[in-house]
């Protein structure tokens, strides 16, 4: 793999406090190009060293931006497929986090393709091994009903933060049985010490209607733009963009 890339990053907001929780990292090209520009040029045997330059480079650019400045987590995206040894691929991390003296404890590693996986035993082999060297789990799901089984949840990955997919949150104002789901989650989560984290929120309904179910992080463009190489703050709407 021999092609440049860098990052961008989104912020992930405490609604409640008016603190960032977490910045995603999100691939893109050496001059902000889409992350299908990069992905697509992947090959199979490259997701390893891929990933993993990933998340250093993702580390380092943080730090020189200030994230250590402030008490916002830094979140990966990873493939569990991609990840050959999670031994290794912790150690690995982990010496490039000491190097940088990023704080190894605010790291998130959402699982992206969890939700087909979760009843693999690579998914859970991983999720404990970064769990085990202190790394916190997300895992992003697009189907309610899987993730209010305690099953699913609870026995087979103990996730730290579960997400919203923006499938979920799209328009959530006009599904009222979409919403009491959400809720009946939220309290699911609440009661096992887990985070959740509503993406792709977009327009002041999605917002009211996430408040409304008891949803306090929250990621959207409503509330910032990713910024190309660079950490940016947010807007939270007002009362009069929530009345239009």
């Amino acid at each position: 793999m021999s092609f440049p890339f860098s990052m961008a990053f989104q912020p992930m907001v405490n609604v409640t406090t008016g603190d960032i929780y977490a910045y995603e990292a999100l691939v893109r090209g050496p001059q902000g190009q889409s992350a299908a520009s990069i992905l697509g040029r992947l090959k199979e045997s490259e997701q390893f060293l891929f990933h993993q330059n990933c998340r250093n480079y993702a580390m380092r650019l943080a730090t020189n931006l200030g994230i250590t400045k402030s008490n916002a987590a830094l979140s990966i995206n990873f493939l569990p497929r991609a990840i050959r040894t999670p031994e290794a691929c912790c150690a690995m991390t982990l010496t490039a986090a000491k190097s940088l003296n990023f704080p190894y404890e605010r790291m998130i590693f959402e699982m992206t393709d969890a939700g087909r996986l979760l009843n693999t035993e690579q998914v859970r082999t991983v999720a404990r091994e970064y769990q085990r060297n202190g790394f916190r789990i997300a895992l992003s799901i697009d189907d309610l009903q899987s993730a209010l089984s305690e099953k699913a949840i609870c026995r087979q990955i103990r996730a730290d933060i579960l997400k919203l997919n923006m499938a979920i949150t799209r328009n959530l104002h006009l599904h009222p049985h979409s919403q009491a789901a959400i809720a009946s989650l939220q309290s699911i989560c609440h009661a096992e010490e887990m985070d959740l984290i509503a993406e792709g929120v977009e327009s002041p309904e999605e917002y009211v209607a996430l408040l409304q179910c008891g949803i306090e992080h929250m990621q959207g463009y409503l509330f910032a733009m990713p910024g190309f190489e660079s950490l940016p703050n947010f807007t939270l709407p007002t009362p009069v963009e929530m009345d239009a």
